[in-house]
């Protein structure tokens, strides 16, 4: 599956071209891309298409409290507010719903390692 960065949603407009209050709201999911800046293809070259374009997907304490605080962590360690995320999915199937699903794509797919979160 391709990469995309999961940005911190308050560090975006440092990343990306053309940010607006919908497209903001609809980066929540995946859905937009934007243009790049330089600090973003320099930091995480992986998430930048060839056209110098992302899909970001753009995390608020909101939408994500947990993933958004494992972000803010990272960017007070290393000053990148980006990780690298893809789907869980084999291609061309849909994205990973239940644990029976997760087991199926791990067992068939190339996954090192996969782990159950706790709550």
């Amino acid at each position: 599956m391709p990469f995309a960065p999961a940005v911190l949603a308050e560090e975006a407009p440092q990343l990306f071209l053309g940010i607006r209050p919908q497209s903001a709201k609809t980066a929540e999911f995946m859905t937009i891309t934007f243009d790049c800046t330089d600090l973003i293809k320099q930091h995480s070259p992986a998430a930048v298409h060839v056209d110098g374009t992302a899909r970001p997907q753009f995390v608020t304490e909101n939408s994500n409290p947990s993933f958004h605080a494992i972000l803010k962590h990272y960017h007070r360690r290393t000053g990148i507010p980006v990780l690298i995320n893809t789907s869980f999915n084999i291609h061309e199937e849909p994205i990973v719903c239940y644990p029976q699903d997760a087991v199926r794509a791990f067992l068939l797919g190339n996954i090192d390692c996969l782990l159950q979160a706790t709550t």
